[in-house]
């Protein structure tokens, strides 16, 4: 990469809804001009839309946000964006449709790139095709830097870590756990949930949707049989109910391909689910089962195109849409994951005071693309289509925690 690059961040997508708040982050948390360390810009293909987010930002401030425009489909347009940055942070979804010329830009111009994706399509191409390119032009493409995975993936990595450093040997099962979660869904959201589901009757989608190991890299076929609760039952290790958790099939997938990638440093026969833990009250069961039953509905109607096509026209929210400030400054997170090591429970929780998929994602997304810029000389020499743990590890927990997240290491008996 260049070191002459005009901008550390160029925020794509600045003018929707998830992408308008990783620039109010920035903004808020970092200053403008003078007062950060860092020089970033806004970019999208309205140009109209962008000047009015760029006047409401710095309304307080004499330092002006540059703009730049593109076209997702226009590949030229976009490198002469990509060109200009060292890290570009993308919120443009789905990602299946609008990313796949981001991230060959990225790599044709030595620019690191990162994203919120949960589509697991997407992700198995961009391995196919350009993993080999991007680990010789020494790029981190780097998937999931939202809720979808970094508490996952993150949390995970510390755990493993400690594990290893105590006891020379890694976990071989570990549950995470969601503990509390309250958050909304933005209209973004929802558009990549439907262009998923829209090609979910593809005979080869499906089949990658389906397979545990559909993110591994292509020197591995698969590994043990892994767990994917599908129903109510009590787990023993935190004495409650669970049922099941509709992220953890995704990022079940990106921890995986973090170990495939570490050189199984979580071990060749490593095991790892995700499930929703209900508080242990009376009627903790009956709600976990109304869960469950709501999830299988909500996939059921979102399957078929007509029903896909009346939620997406009646109550589903449209793109640039989603949860208002006081709902989102009411969100908050609590993830648990457990292993057993010498007989004693070994846990990191992995917390926020924010909305998991909107303020707390913008969040970790800003610190990750941070993390890519300006701390790129302490991170892992790793190139390629990537996890968070493999790009940045514990560079990215330290910012995190900085930033007011929580990741916490304990073990009991």
């Amino acid at each position: 990469m260049s070191k002459n690059r005009k901008f550390d961040i160029v925020v794509w997508g600045a003018s929707g809804f998830t992408g308008r708040l990783v620039c109010e982050y920035l903004v808020n948390k970092y200053g403008l001009g003078e007062t950060s360390n860092f020089e970033w810009a806004i970019a999208g293909r309205n140009r109209e839309k962008l000047e009015r987010i760029q006047r409401e930002l710095t309304a307080k401030h004499s330092h002006k946000l540059p703009i730049l425009i593109g076209n997702s489909f226009d590949i030229e347009s976009i490198k002469t964006i990509t060109s200009s940055t060292k890290v570009i942070l993308t919120t443009v979804g789905p990602y299946l449709k609008y990313g796949v010329t981001l991230v060959d830009a990225c790599i044709q111009t030595q620019t690191h790139y990162c994203d919120l994706t949960g589509e697991v399509p997407f992700i198995h191409q961009t391995i196919q095709q350009f993993h080999e390119d991007a680990r010789t032009a020494k790029v981190k493409i780097v998937h999931s830097c939202g809720f979808d995975s970094v508490p996952s993936d993150l949390g995970l990595m510390m755990l493993q870590n400690k594990v290893i450093q105590k006891v020379n040997t890694p976990l071989d099962r570990v549950r995470l756990y969601v503990k509390k979660i309250k958050g909304g869904v933005s209209g973004g959201t929802i558009s990549s949930m439907l262009e998923i589901m829209k090609n979910a009757k593809d005979i080869s989608i499906k089949k990658i949707l389906n397979n545990p190991y559909s993110l591994y890299p292509k020197e591995f076929s698969s590994g043990p049989k892994q767990p994917d609760l599908k129903k109510i039952e009590w787990d023993e290790t935190v004495n409650q109910w669970v049922g099941p958790f509709i992220m953890s099939r995704f990022n079940s997938a990106i921890v995986r391909r973090t170990n495939a990638l570490s050189n199984f440093i979580y071990g060749q026969n490593f095991i790892y689910d995700e499930v929703s833990a209900y508080p242990k009250k009376t009627f903790s069961k009956l709600r976990a089962e109304l869960n469950r039953i709501g999830l299988g509905i909500l996939v059921t109607l979102l399957y078929f195109s007509f029903t896909r096509w009346v939620l997406k026209n009646t109550i589903l929210p449209k793109p640039g849409e989603g949860p208002s400030r006081q709902k989102r400054e009411e969100g908050f997170f609590k993830l648990v994951l457990i292993g057993l090591s010498n007989g004693k429970q070994q846990k990191v929780t992995v917390s926020c005071k924010s909305d998991p998929g909107y303020s707390g994602t913008a969040l970790m997304i800003a610190e990750a693309a941070l993390c890519l810029a300006i701390n790129s000389k302490n991170l892992p020499e790793r190139y390629g289509i990537l996890t968070p743990a493999v790009a940045m590890g514990n560079g990215l927990i330290e910012r995190l925690q900085n930033a007011g997240m929580e990741f916490k290491y304990t073990d009991k008996l």
